[in-house]
């Protein structure tokens, strides 16, 4: 779930532990959620607020009113979500969906926490005329006016102010096809916002691992064809259309504007393969079995992402997360290794991670991991399915 979520959405979430443990909560709430919601300022959803002429500190006082005040919970203690809570994250990622989004944003939080009823977050909000439906209809109207979404990538930093584009197509079955202005260390991303797509800064490289939902590190793409471009391609139907239908038109417009073929091929490559060996370690702490997102420490989740895109990733500097599922970990792994992990430790549940040292090297990693967490990667070659791209 919370690889979908933009940076304003993680955000948001973070603000709501902070507010929840701020007010002595032992657990966050939808209240704390709406909170977090109203806390940044930024994004679509204060839009909607101020087109709804809806005062973000009333919203504010309202929750502060019905909320009874206890001495402030320890940050250094597990908050959970709550049960309407976890309701409202499910609820978000169902109206992602249903909107065709590939990423979750506070939009979405905003509409899920008008999908959960009985709760302090649903009376306030719905206290000021917001109601589900309609604001569902507001944020698609926005997003086709061109109000820009929250795109999964980078943070907010200096170096990520380019302005989304916002071109307007006559609805039809073309791929619209453009040279991009969006620049390194800016991540591309993908938008679907109603009957239109709109994928910005893609190399060649990203933008067919992307359309043929590939494996980033198993793409063999012949000499000269990439030589680091960055287009926008931009489809706009006339009404609602599923996502496969978008996906199978951006793969043909790739074969056919860039001619060249593609195709689904199994070799035998160079994987890591992580096992399990024992029962963890100082490095690794089992936090037991949870429901999605509970216990969820947001802080360090942008950890490869906060890193310049053109600094080595060695020496490592020691970090840690606590209370997210392994396959989280594995992800962060492949970065460090530089190449895909396949998880067979088995390992479920939530955990925490924590690297107290910097570490030099690779090799010195997998040494840690294999000792201090319990977790042995070795290098494999194993069948694997790959996108091979021939000029045609």
């Amino acid at each position: 779930m919370f690889e979908r979520f933009t940076e304003l959405a993680r955000r948001t979430l973070f603000f709501a532990r902070e507010e929840a443990s701020q007010l002595g909560s032992i657990n966050i709430d939808t209240e704390h959620l709406l909170l977090g919601l109203i806390r940044d300022g930024k994004g679509l959803t204060h839009r909607l607020f101020a087109d709804a002429s809806i005062a973000l500190d009333d919203i504010r006082d309202e929750v502060l009113r019905r909320v009874p005040a206890r001495p402030k919970t320890s940050t250094s203690l597990e908050i959970p979500f709550s049960p309407a809570a976890q309701r409202v994250l499910q609820h978000s990622v169902e109206e992602a969906d249903r909107l065709l989004h590939d990423y979750l944003g506070t939009e979405h939080l905003l509409l899920g926490l008008l999908s959960e009823e009985r709760s302090i977050a649903f009376d306030v909000l719905t206290s000021r005329g917001l109601r589900l439906e309609k604001a569902r209809e507001h944020i698609v109207t926005l997003l086709s006016e061109g109000m820009r979404p929250g795109h999964p990538g980078p943070p907010m930093i200096p170096a990520n102010t380019f302005k989304w584009p916002w071109l307007r197509f006559v609805p039809s079955r073309t791929v619209h096809v453009l040279y991009s202005e969006l620049k390194p260390p800016q991540q591309p991303v993908t938008n679907y916002s109603g009957p239109g797509l709109q994928a910005y800064g893609y190399t060649l490289t990203e933008a067919i691992i992307h359309a043929w939902r590939g494996n980033r590190w198993h793409i063999d793409i012949s000499d000269g064809l990439d030589d680091g471009t960055r287009y926008d391609f931009y489809i706009q139907f006339s009404q609602i259309e599923p996502s496969e239908i978008f996906e199978q038109m951006w793969r043909d417009a790739i074969e056919r504007q860039f001619e060249l073929s593609v195709t689904r091929e199994t070799r035998r490559r160079d994987v890591w393969v992580a096992r399990s060996i024992g029962h963890g370690g100082p490095m690794l702490r089992y936090y037991g079995e949870a429901e999605p997102g509970s216990a969820f420490e947001l802080a360090n989740f942008n950890l490869v992402m906060r890193r310049p895109h053109d600094a080595p990733l060695f020496p490592l500097e020691g970090f840690a997360v606590h209370s997210v599922p392994f396959f989280y970990l594995t992800r962060w792994f492949e970065e460090f290794l530089g190449g895909q992990v396949i998880d067979k430790t088995h390992l479920r549940g939530l955990y925490g991670f924590e690297l107290t040292r910097t570490v030099a090297n690779r090799d010195e990693l997998i040494g840690l991991l294999r000792d201090q967490a319990g977790v042995s990667i070795t290098r494999e070659q194993h069948e694997t399915e790959t996108l091979v791209v021939r000029r045609r």
